[in-house]
């Protein structure tokens, strides 16, 4: 089973990050292969730290949520909130295969659908797969929809991908199938930051 996870930072508790860091990054040294994505969001100009955002393949639900109450900034209190969805994977490579190159800018970007949209979005799902598949290559990092916790009532999406500016990803998203016909309640963008110790590939 598939799980998009976010890692709400608690920004009155800045202190707390630095001292479960190094536990932190090796759980997830010791959790390599349940990771699909892993990074960072921030604010534009990439001063401000967001949240943490996983992607990740794990047996059930308990599985998950075990992996989540050990996680070193979590039992630290990092995190001011932990939300975990059902996922599905919509790219066969993970992060680790996605072709980086220095100049890229990376976003999150997590559409929140409307009540009772599962239809709608099986009617347009061939369409939303065509118009994304010219950047499943070299701009996705990773994409996926997000699900209710039975994995059978979809309610959104969450998505990593490279494009130059935020006025670039607006504007791929307004020729969006889903987007284009009021699909999303809401659509949050946030900078994203690939994951890991400095050098380090995840």
């Amino acid at each position: 089973m598939y799980f998009h996870i976010q890692l709400i930072d608690n920004p009155e508790t800045p202190e707390k990050r630095a001292v479960s860091r190094p536990d932190h990054w090796q759980y997830f040294d010791d959790h390599v292969d349940s990771f699909i994505a892993r990074g960072a969001t921030y604010s534009d100009d990439m001063e401000t730290f967001i949240s943490s955002v996983l992607f990740v393949e794990f047996d059930d639900w308990d599985a998950v949520r075990a992996f989540i109450d050990n996680e070193p900034h979590n039992k630290n209190g990092v995190y001011k909130d932990v939300i975990i969805r059902r996922w599905n994977k919509g790219i066969e490579r993970t992060q680790r295969e996605f072709p980086r190159k220095d100049d890229q800018v990376a976003w999150y970007f997590r559409g929140f659908a409307k009540p009772d949209m599962h239809g709608e979005r099986m009617r347009l799902l061939d369409d939303h797969i065509a118009y994304f598949a010219p950047y499943d290559v070299a701009d996705f990092i990773t994409r996926g929809g997000v699900f209710n916790d039975a994995g059978d009532e979809w309610q959104g999406s969450a998505n990593l991908l490279c494009l130059p500016s935020r006025d670039a990803l607006q504007e791929f998203l307004e020729a969006e199938p889903f987007y284009v016909n009021g699909l999303y309640e809401r659509v949050l963008i946030e900078r994203y930051k690939f994951g890991g110790r400095p050098g380090q590939v995840v």
